[in-house]
């Protein structure tokens, strides 16, 4: 009698050790019902727009925007395209027809500007400066001269400064912190 108390009591544990093993091996495909991206993260500057491609899913496709004063966002096809409103973090949370689900996070930042400079180019002579104001775009800033024998270039805060080393014609690329550049022409008399 106690041995058989003792087989049913032994059969009960093994059937709760594999009942819970089977219950803890369905998360494994849990990663297949989330939405992918071409980015997990974008950024974009006010009144600006930036496109966002849906991996996999069926359509139609709905967004939301977790704050829509950061950023709003729209959906066409497996496109969506997200606007910048005002400075800030948002997150865009998108579902398709069968509820798979994904987010992506959306920084809406004013440095994110265009890079714009107070001269297209400028003329300078031998061994004389001259300065370029460059404005948007994240500091710091950098600034690569194409021709260093013909002129060079340094830079101080949002200045550049631009000396003449011998006659000719060369370019000065400014490059933000983001990796946004302007080019600048350059004529050394």
């Amino acid at each position: 009698m106690k041995n058989k108390f003792l087989l049913h009591a032994f059969m009960a544990m093994m059937m709760s050790i594999c009942s819970l093993a089977f219950t803890s091996c369905g998360d494994d495909d849990e990663p297949n019902n989330i939405l992918k991206f071409s980015a997990e993260k974008v950024e974009v500057a006010p009144s600006k727009t930036a496109t966002v491609t849906i991996k996999g899913g069926a359509a139609p496709f709905t967004v939301a925007s977790s704050d829509s004063k950061v950023a709003s966002a729209s959906v066409s096809g497996s496109t969506i395209t997200v606007t910048g409103v005002k400075a800030g973090n948002a997150i865009i949370s998108v579902s398709d027809k069968s509820k798979l689900s994904g987010k992506f996070t959306v920084i809406v930042k004013d440095g994110a500007s265009a890079l714009t400079v107070d001269k297209a180019s400028v003329n300078v002579a031998v061994k004389k400066s001259e300065t370029i104001t460059v404005s948007g775009g994240t500091a710091p800033y950098t600034a690569t001269s194409k021709d260093n024998k013909t002129a060079t270039a340094s830079v101080k805060d949002n200045k550049i400064s631009i000396t003449g080393v011998k006659a000719g014609k060369t370019t000065v690329t400014i490059t933000d912190k983001d990796k946004k550049s302007i080019t600048v022409d350059v004529t050394v008399k």
